[in-house]
């Protein structure tokens, strides 16, 4: 595994860019619905911040779940919110390294 050194103005940078997606995201879900809400491609990838070409990755993998209805692919804002949810928590990991290096 490698290490690097990351500046304060960088850091500065990806904390900022972080707290954005956090806020993105808060105002995208809000509170959380009582009934099944779906989500087409289009939504699923401004949310994400992803193109489509990676959202079809993530269906090959399994990484997100999806039902089709002819051609068109829908996903469960919820599974949609777990997989922000996995990638924010890979972030904070990687940012203690970072901090924890730098110190």
């Amino acid at each position: 595994m490698g290490y690097f050194i990351i500046t304060d103005s960088n850091w500065a940078k990806l904390r900022n860019e972080i707290l954005s997606l956090a806020e993105t995201c808060h105002k995208a879900f809000g509170e959380r619905s009582r009934h099944t809400d779906w989500l087409h491609n289009g939504d699923v990838c401004r949310l994400l911040n992803i193109s489509k070409r990676t959202l079809q990755h993530y269906r090959d993998t399994g990484v997100l779940p999806f039902a089709q209805i002819g051609h068109k692919c829908y996903y469960k804002r919820e599974d949609v919110e777990r997989l922000l949810q996995t990638k924010s928590e890979k972030l904070k990991q990687l940012n203690l390294r970072i901090t924890h290096k730098t110190r």
